[in-house]
C-alpha cells in the first residue's frame, strides 16, 4: 500500500480570518458597552492581555503541529501524546465550547 500523506493547505491567513470572525461574535454577543461602562474602558486593555496571554498556546500548537504532523487539533495531540480516551475528552470538549459560547454570551 502507497504511504499516504496528507496535503497541507491552510496557510496563516485562513487562520487568522476564522481567529477574527470568531472574535468578532464574541464582542458582539458579549456586549462590549456594557462590558466597557463595567470595566472602565479596559475592555481593549484585557483583549490585549488575552492576546498575549494566547500566543502561548498558539506557539504550542506550533511545536505540536512539527510532532505530530497530522489533521486535527487538540484532539489529534492529546490522543497521540496522553492517550486516545484523553483525546475523546478534549474533542468533545473542544465541540461543545464550540456550541455553547456564543449561547452563554447571548445569555
Amino acid at each position: 500500500m502507497a504511504d499516504k500523506k496528507m496535503k497541507r493547505a491552510l496557510t496563516l491567513m485562513p487562520v487568522v480570518l476564522f481567529v477574527f470572525l470568531f472574535m468578532t461574535l464574541a464582542t458582539v454577543f458579549s456586549k462590549y458597552v456594557i462590558a466597557a461602562e463595567m470595566s472602565h474602558g479596559m475592555v481593549s486593555g484585557a483583549y490585549l492581555l488575552a492576546l498575549m496571554v494566547m500566543l502561548f498556546p498558539a506557539s504550542s500548537y506550533g511545536q505540536m503541529v512539527k510532532v505530530i504532523p497530522s489533521a486535527g487539533s487538540a484532539y489529534a495531540y492529546t490522543q497521540k501524546s496522553i492517550n486516545p480516551y484523553a483525546g475523546f475528552l478534549v474533542g468533545w470538549s473542544i465541540l461543545l465550547d464550540y456550541l455553547f459560547i456564543p449561547m452563554v454570551n447571548y445569555l
